[in-house]
């Protein structure tokens, strides 16, 4: 069984050992840009500054008389 200590990262988003790879450390680094990137995002939106995207935003004609 493996019992490397566990321990939490600065800003606890993650768990990692006492010395985490380069490329771990990159991972992570690129998840919390791109967390902080989408969260911006939803900000600008919410503040009426950028419109959303994805999904169809209009009118629908839905009707089963096609």
């Amino acid at each position: 069984m493996n019992k490397t200590k566990m321990i939490k990262s600065e800003d606890g988003m993650f768990f990692h050992n006492e010395n985490p790879s380069p490329i771990m450390q990159a991972a992570m680094d690129s998840i919390r840009a791109q967390m902080k990137a989408e969260a911006e995002y939803r900000d600008r939106v919410r503040a009426g500054l950028e419109p959303a995207h994805g999904g169809q935003w209009g009118y629908w004609n839905i009707s089963d008389r096609h």
